[in-house]
This record gives C-alpha cells, sequence and structure tokens, in this order.
C-alpha cells in the first residue's frame, strides 16, 4: 500500500511539472506571436473532452497575419500553424465554418476573433471584465456549458 501511494505521488509530481513546463512553452509562443500584432486567445471543449486553444494575431486592418492551434492529449502538444486562416479578415472568418476545421477548433478560434473585434476601447471601458483584458483569468461560459479564455494584446 505505501508503494502504491509513494508511485502514485510521483506520478502527481511529475504531471504538475509537465503541465508547468507545457504552460511555459505557451506563453512563451504568444510572446513571439504579439510581435506581428493584436492577439487573443480562445478555447473549446470542457472538462468530459479534449480542449483546443486558437490563437489569432490581426493586424491595424483585422487581417489575420498568424494562427496557431493547440490541441492534444500529452503535455508535448504545442502551437502548430493554422495557414489557412491567414489573409482572411475577421469578419470573413465569422461569416461561417472554415473547411478543415473542426467544429471545436472554429469555435475556439471564433472566441480569440469576436474578442479581438471588441477592440482595445471596449477593453479600457471594462477593465474589470476578464474576457477582454490581457492578462484575466480564465471565464466560464454558461450559456455553451463549455469553458471559455477570451484575452487580448497588443503587439509592441
Amino acid at each position: 500500500m505505501e508503494r502504491f501511494l509513494l508511485v502514485l505521488l510521483v506520478a502527481w509530481i511529475f504531471q504538475s511539472l509537465g503541465s508547468f513546463w507545457q504552460a511555459q512553452r505557451f506563453y512563451r509562443r504568444i510572446q513571439k506571436l504579439r510581435a506581428f500584432g493584436r492577439s487573443a486567445v480562445g478555447v473549446a471543449g470542457n472538462i468530459y473532452t479534449t480542449k483546443a486553444y486558437g490563437v489569432l494575431v490581426v493586424d491595424a486592418a483585422n487581417r489575420i497575419v498568424r494562427a496557431e492551434k493547440l490541441t492534444g492529449f500529452t503535455i508535448f502538444a504545442q502551437l502548430r500553424p493554422v495557414d489557412q486562416l491567414v489573409g482572411r479578415t475577421l469578419s470573413d472568418f465569422l461569416s461561417g465554418p472554415v473547411e478543415g476545421l473542426s467544429p471545436k477548433l472554429y469555435n475556439a478560434f471564433k472566441m480569440a476573433a469576436e474578442t479581438l473585434l471588441k477592440g482595445p476601447e471596449t477593453e479600457e471601458k471594462s477593465s474589470g471584465d476578464a474576457a477582454t483584458t490581457a492578462s484575466g483569468p480564465e471565464t466560464a461560459s454558461e450559456d455553451s456549458g463549455s469553458e471559455s479564455i477570451g484575452r487580448t494584446s497588443e503587439g509592441g
């Protein structure tokens, strides 16, 4: 019994360290993407299914200049480019599903796009609203039953 508990403790410690390592890689990559323009992160999924994260970076004309996704089951998953979104405007992207994107991934990118469309003026007005601040915590979406994040950042 003691051995089982020790193995369980060691596994939990490795899982925690792996999650921390993955989060550090994720945020370092987002910092690099911010150099290309305003950015936002969206997420779709819930505790019963895998989550999909979508990162969008847009220029001053709200044209997507970078799009990356994070999906996977392990701590080794990392952001990967989604080239089929590059060059589209946010309004064009939001007009309907994109061929080749899963519904979950589309919803993650959609959340990021909607956050970017709110713009920095909304961010300043609602500084207490976690869904529009650059450093706000995750927020839960009650109407869809899925967990969501909406973060924006100015490039610079």
